[in-house]
C-alpha cells in the first residue's frame, strides 16, 4: 500500500502528525508512507524514519509569484509526479484548501479528509472522519488511523532522529561558550502576537532565573524574534540569542539536551514535547486541552482566567491581558519548583 500525508504546516502540528505516521508504520510496517509538507518544514520531515519520499510544497515562492506562469508550472508538474505514484491513499491531515486540492488532484484511489475540514476542502474528498469530541489536536488526528485498520496507541510517539551533523554543530556551540553542564531554553515567539508574553516580563524572569540558579539561558526562535531578544537580554552574562542562528534540526538537537524549556504556545514546545523534555508554558487565547505539550517529563502551564479565554485569536480588544495577568513571579515559581525536581535550583 502507498499512502500520502498531506500535513504542510506548521511546527507543532507536523509534530502531531509524526505520532499517527509512527504509529501507521508501528503496525503496517511494510506500508510506504510519503509527505507533503511545507518546505520549511521538510528538514523535520526528513528526519522521520517511518516517510519516505519527502513533497515540497513551496508556499512562499508560490505565494509571492502566484500569478507568473512559471510558478503554475512548477505546480503541475509536481502534481504530475505525485500522480506517477500511483497512491492508494493520500490523506489531508491539513484541512484546508490548499491541502485539500493537493489532496484532489493527487490521483489517489482514496482521496480522505475530516468532515470538519475549513474552506470547503472537506467537498473535494471522496472519504470522510469524523474527527470526534477528544478536544486534542493528537486525538483528532488519531481518529483517521481506523481508515488503515489501526487502533489509536495507548499514548502517542512523536520521536524522529536528529542527524549527526546537527548534533555536532550544537556540541560546538556549547564547547565554544564553555559550557558543559544543564541549561535552560526560553522560547519568546510565537505565529500570533495574541501569544506573545511582554518582553519586560522575560527580561524580569529571564534575570531571576539565572540568578537563583546560576544556569546558562539560551534563547531560540527566528530571525524576527531576535531584536526581542537583545532587549530581553540587555547586554547580561549567561544569556544567549541563538534567534536566526539555527536550522530546525540544530534546534531540535539543542532542545533535547536542555534542562527544561519555558515558552510561550509554539511550535519548538512541541519538540520539547516530543524528546520529553520539562516544560513550563504560558498560554492565553488557545487552549491547552487542544494544544498543550504532551511530554512524558514534567509540564507546568500557566494561564490567565479571563472569561473570554480561549478565543482563539490573532488581534485582541482586550490589550492582551490574558497574557499580561500571567505574572513574572508566578513564572518564576513554577520554573524553580521544577528546576528544584530536577535537583538543579
Amino acid at each position: 500500500m502507498k499512502i500520502l500525508i498531506v500535513k504542510l504546516s506548521s511546527i507543532g502540528d507536523v509534530v502531531h502528525a509524526i505520532a499517527f505516521v509512527n504509529r501507521l508504520k508501528e503496525v503496517k510496517p511494510d506500508v510506504q508512507v510519503d509527505w507533503m509538507v511545507n518546505d520549511a518544514y521538510a528538514g523535520l520531515v526528513k528526519n522521520v524514519r517511518g516517510v519516505g519520499r519527502v513533497w515540497h510544497f513551496r508556499r512562499a515562492a508560490w505565494g509571492k509569484g502566484w500569478y507568473r506562469p512559471t510558478i503554475w508550472g512548477e505546480i503541475a508538474t509536481l502534481i504530475n509526479w505525485i500522480r506517477r505514484e500511483k497512491y492508494d491513499i493520500c490523506l489531508d491531515l491539513q484541512g484546508l484548501l490548499r491541502s485539500g486540492l493537493v489532496t484532489a488532484l493527487s490521483g489517489a484511489k482514496v482521496r480522505a479528509g475530516f468532515s470538519n475540514a475549513r474552506e470547503g476542502s472537506r467537498w473535494l474528498y471522496n472519504h470522510t472522519v469524523d474527527p470526534g469530541t477528544q478536544p486534542h489536536a493528537v486525538a483528532v488526528l488519531f481518529r483517521a488511523l481506523p481508515l488503515f485498520g489501526i487502533a489509536p496507541p495507548a499514548r502517542p510517539d512523536f520521536t524522529f532522529d536528529i542527524p549527526a551533523l546537527s548534533s555536532t554543530r550544537v556540541d560546538t556551540l556549547l564547547d565554544g561558550l564553555g559550557i558543559r553542564g544543564p541549561f535552560v531554553v526560553f522560547h519568546v515567539g510565537a505565529r500570533w502576537k495574541t501569544k506573545m508574553w511582554p518582553a519586560a516580563f522575560w527580561h524580569v524572569l529571564a534575570g531571576e532565573v539565572r540568578g537563583k540558579s546560576g544556569l546558562p539561558v539560551f534563547f531560540t526562535g527566528s530571525e524576527s524574534d531576535s531584536p526581542l531578544i537583545v532587549q530581553i537580554i540587555d547586554g547580561r552574562e549567561g544569556m544567549y540569542n541563538l534567534a536566526g542562528g539555527m536550522g530546525l534540526a540544530e534546534s531540535s538537537a539543542l532542545l533535547s539536551r536542555c534542562a527544561m524549556m519555558v515558552t510561550v504556545d509554539s511550535g519548538p514546545m512541541h519538540i520539547a514535547a516530543a524528546f520529553d523534555r520539562p516544560i513550563v508554558a504560558i498560554f492565553g487565547p488557545t487552549s491547552p486541552q487542544k494544544t498543550g505539550p504532551l511530554s512524558r517529563g514534567p509540564v507546568d502551564i500557566l494561564q490567565g482566567k479571563r472569561n473570554c479565554i480561549p478565543c482563539f485569536s490573532r488581534a485582541c480588544k482586550r490589550k492582551h491581558e490574558c497574557m499580561e495577568e500571567v505574572s513574572p513571579d508566578e513564572v518564576l515559581r513554577r520554573v524553580m519548583t521544577m528546576l528544584g525536581f530536577l535537583n538543579l535550583a
